[in-house]
């Protein structure tokens, strides 16, 4: 408990600290899992097969304790669904309505969209992230 705690104060000291707007959705990326170290080292380039760690961070609370999360991996203009392969679909529970961390491990080159959808509105994600993935 003290652990999530501590993460939680480590997130808002660092988006305080970045200059950005906190009274926006934001969702971050990392090699490593989060905690005092790796919260000042986001990233947005990661290695096939490695974990990739994300926490999501909503100043204003979301609206449930569901939140679903989509990833999508960006395809050539040629795909059918307008250049967008669906990836993955999980439905994330939160222990508060703030911040959530997991991980997630990518096999594949590629460019991915994380897109995070409060459970009342699935037409308007909360928040957007886009990573890379490399050899």
């Amino acid at each position: 408990m003290k652990k999530i705690i501590l993460v939680i104060f480590i997130f808002l000291f660092s988006i305080t600290l970045s200059g950005c707007n906190k009274d926006k959705p934001a969702i971050i990326f990392s090699t490593k899992p989060f905690n005092n170290e790796t919260m000042y080292k986001p990233q947005n380039i990661f290695h096939k097969g490695e974990r990739i760690y994300y926490a999501v961070y909503n100043p204003d609370n979301f609206k449930t304790r569901l939140l679903k999360l989509q990833v999508f991996k960006k395809e050539s203009e040629k795909s059918e669904h307008w250049g967008y392969e669906y990836l993955y679909n999980r439905t994330l529970e939160l222990k508060n309505k703030k911040t959530f961390a997991d991980y997630i491990v990518i096999n594949n080159t590629g460019i991915y969209v994380f897109q995070i959808f409060d459970f009342t509105d699935f037409q308007e994600p909360v928040v957007i992230g886009i990573i890379k993935v490399v050899e």
